[in-house]
């Protein structure tokens, strides 16, 4: 009896076809995200209709009130409904953690069987969401939100391989320690990348496909006909959180300084904001915590 050719060895035609049947079994995007992402394509301060949308999704209105509890918040007193972790927190962060509740709890329950350390995966994320933010307010773009977006999806590729493909993605990971190489080197010579495969998962989720474009750009180089601002700034934003230890294995190559001239941020302003930033670390610490 013929057996099954594993798929890290499979032709590049072959291993897309088998990632993206894969992908197809992922559930799709909770129908609050959907609306998250709605609100902020839409009318980014609807208040009311956010506010609708926690309530009629008890688990999410039960993890929200939990992490805006937390520590990190420092409440002064409980804060016990959605209207009120709205009038404490600001309408921008109880969309942002909505958002990052319902994306997680796609692959929330799942634990991972690669070794996979899933906290600091959503810790990595949630803080690089953070930062994209910080870093597009500080460029006086107008979607400070969809960049918090992109941030927070920048990496899922990677839940996706230790989701579907536990033994490839082990492998994956044994080869970057082993060789002392950052994790997408390890992807790309496994022909695994996670920016690739996520960006297959964002199309096949139906999001607007600016997510999906930023996803597979977050890695170019400056130098590259494609880089663009979208996935540089994410890329920027990625690096930061790296170098403040929100972040997995070795990080990748990247020349801060010259990726933030690209992007309009002076070497002396990033010297500024990354003190700012340091917070964010302990942000996203305790938001990941709460939620998983």
């Amino acid at each position: 009896m013929k057996k099954n050719i594993p798929i890290i060895d499979l032709d590049a035609q072959r291993r897309k076809r088998a990632i993206i049947s894969k992908i197809k079994s992922i559930p799709p995007l909770p129908a609050a995200a959907q609306e998250v992402l709605s609100i902020v394509a839409g009318n980014p301060r609807d208040i009311r209709r956010l506010e609708q949308v926690i309530v009629h999704d008890p688990s999410l209105s039960t993890q929200l009130l939990k992490v805006a509890n937390c520590a990190a918040y420092y409440p002064a007193t409980r804060i016990d409904t959605v209207q009120r972790a709205i009038v404490f927190l600001g309408f921008a962060e109880v969309r942002s953690l909505a958002l990052s509740l319902s994306v997680s709890s796609v692959f929330k329950g799942k634990k991972s069987a690669s070794g996979f350390d899933r906290q600091a995966f959503w810790e990595h994320s949630i803080g690089t969401a953070m930062i994209s933010r910080v870093l597009a307010g500080e460029l006086e773009l107008q979607e400070t939100d969809l960049f918090f977006t992109c941030g927070l999806l920048h990496d899922l590729g990677r839940v996706v391989m230790d989701s579907c493909f536990p033994d490839e993605w082990r492998q994956i990971l044994k080869f970057a320690v082993e060789h002392e190489c950052s994790l997408i080197k390890a992807e790309r010579k496994a022909g695994f990348p996670h920016n690739v495969i996520g960006a297959w998962l964002a199309r096949n989720w139906g999001i607007p496909e600016i997510y999906a474009r930023v996803i597979a750009s977050h890695h170019l180089p400056v130098s590259h006909p494609k880089f663009n601002v979208h996935g540089g700034l994410v890329q920027l934003a990625d690096h930061l959180s790296h170098e403040m230890g929100m972040g997995l294995l070795k990080p990748p190559n990247c020349n801060s300084a010259a990726l933030a001239n690209a992007l309009g941020i002076g070497t002396n302003r990033l010297s500024l904001l990354e003190e700012h930033l340091q917070k964010i670390g302990e942000l996203a610490e305790a938001i990941t915590t709460g939620f998983l």
